[in-house]
């Protein structure tokens, strides 16, 4: 029968096979684990989205335009066009 020394155990016993069997790495989640390279899990953080905006403002502002009856005839007109594509986790 073939020896196994394992020098770095704190205490030395003689293990017959039914206990030498159960030398294994314990009951951890993964008990096999350790032999295989480390878990790397990763996971695609990217999002993918297709934005479009599409604005048209069209102003026409006649107030006597050519009258020759209206004098001192004024107006105002004040505009504003604002469009936002957001993204948010």
């Amino acid at each position: 029968m073939t020896t196994l020394t394992i020098q770095d155990l704190s205490a030395t016993e003689t293990l017959d096979s039914k206990r030498m069997h159960a030398v294994r790495g314990g009951m951890s989640y993964l008990p096999f684990a350790a032999v295989y390279a480390p878990i790397k899990l990763a996971f695609d953080n990217s999002i993918t989205a297709k934005q479009e905006i599409a604005q048209m403002q069209s102003v026409t502002n006649l107030n006597g335009y050519g009258s020759a009856y209206l004098d001192h005839v004024s107006s105002h007109v004040d505009t504003n066009q604002k469009a936002s594509n957001n993204i948010y986790r």
